[in-house]
């Protein structure tokens, strides 16, 4: 018996490529919003620094120049809070394309498997036949 074709294999074949496009870009939206993340974690923490820092001996000038710091923290915050909501935007987008890109590979992956088994419950039938066709002959020359 002939070996198993899929006919689709192709197309099978741009679907699982197209996938793994996807899934790459699915991760790197999702690096993106785990940088700005991280980004957000830091200003946070140097937020937290600066206000624990020793307010004690500190001159007008010194005073000065933390407000304006703790200004530019929180600037910059909201600046990547904005960032991230956009980000987030991007990973839902990548996040669908990237279902899509599944589904259609699943369906012409169902389809292979299906014609598959289908091929093999053909060649055992047709080797049960080959082998009654062998067995029949032998009992035929006996006679």
């Amino acid at each position: 018996m002939k070996r198993f074709a899929f006919s689709l294999q192709k197309i099978l074949d741009i679907r699982e490529f197209a996938e793994r496009q996807a899934q790459i870009e699915l991760g790197r939206a999702v690096a993106e919003v785990n940088r700005i993340n991280s980004d957000l974690e830091a200003v946070a923490q140097e937020k937290l620094r600066m206000i624990h820092q020793k307010q004690q001996e500190m001159t007008l000038n010194d005073f000065v120049v933390r407000e304006n710091y703790m200004k530019r923290l929180e600037l910059t915050k909201e600046r990547l809070l904005e960032e991230l909501a956009a980000a987030q935007l991007v990973v839902d987008e990548k996040r669908e394309i990237f279902a899509e890109a599944l589904k259609q590979r699943k369906i012409l992956s169902n389809l292979r498997d299906k014609q598959y088994a289908q091929y093999k419950k053909d060649a055992l039938v047709a080797e049960d036949n080959a082998v009654d066709d062998m067995v029949t002959a032998r009992h035929g020359r006996a006679i």
